[in-house]
């Protein structure tokens, strides 16, 4: 299992024994993820590569409490995040950690104008005093991500899919996370638009110091944007007609 490097930073994001099962019945369960450790410094980008099926997602999903973990620590800015979790705790979590979701389409709400969906988090957790200074930071995020103030008067639908991802970054971005998850966030994206959302990640990453875990199975794009990677995969085999995921395992690169 990997450990925290001896040096002045403390991990911004420790994860010790993690796992994530999923009950299917009395007698089977499938068990996504087991026994994944890494850690991750402020300011970092970290690769999360793996083939489809090997628990990429589920991993994040579980980071970001979208699934309450089976077992294991989960350690994040300080705070212990792996069980019931205070009000005050939640609440620093939706706001400090974000994710870019895979498909940018089906996570944005199609009834809803993208000033909307922008300022969810906003509205949330209370972060304007007046509704000009919700539209001006809405206006702010969209210009950070190469889209114009007018864009926030748009539906999802109306976009191209590089400009819904941009929509998607600046969703995560308006509550000045300290880390983002990026689940597959180019992968449905052309080439030419994949590096332009890379830099784009990159550029913000520099100006805010967010840290990154970039999720992806294109091993070329992952050693371009992260300075060290995670690398797990599953093997798969058939037992009474049933289909079983071993435990994963993983490496973490030195660092860069």
């Amino acid at each position: 299992m990997s450990t925290v490097t001896e040096t002045n930073k403390k991990p911004l994001l420790e994860v010790k024994g993690l796992k994530q099962y999923f009950p299917v019945s009395r007698k089977f369960t499938v068990k996504a993820v087991e026994d994944v450790s890494f850690y991750i410094n402020p300011g970092e980008t970290y690769g999360l590569v793996g083939e489809s099926g090997s628990g990429k997602t589920t991993i994040g999903r579980a980071l970001i409490r979208l699934y309450d973990p089976t077992a294991g620590q989960i350690t994040f800015d300080g705070m212990d995040i792996s069980g019931k979790m205070s009000r005050q705790t939640e609440a620093r979590l939706r706001s400090d950690m974000q994710m870019i979701f895979q498909d940018p389409m089906a996570c944005l709400n199609p009834r809803q104008k993208v000033a909307d969906i922008i300022a969810q988090g906003l509205d949330i957790h209370h972060r304007y005093h007046s509704q000009k200074e919700r539209t001006e930071m809405v206006a702010d995020i969209l210009h950070k991500v190469g889209l114009a103030p007018e864009h926030a008067n748009r539906y999802p639908h109306q976009f191209s899919g590089g400009q819904r991802q941009r929509v998607g970054i600046a969703r995560a971005l308006v509550m000045n996370p300290k880390l983002i998850i990026a689940d597959e966030c180019i992968s449905a994206l052309d080439m030419s638009i994949q590096a332009q959302v890379v830099n784009l990640m990159k550029d913000i990453q520099d100006e805010t110091g967010l840290a990154y875990l970039f999720i992806a199975h294109d091993l070329s794009m992952v050693k371009y944007i992260s300075a060290s990677a995670f690398f797990i995969w599953a093997i798969f085999w058939r037992r009474a007609r049933r289909r079983r995921s071993s435990p994963i395992r993983y490496i973490r690169t030195p660092e860069a």
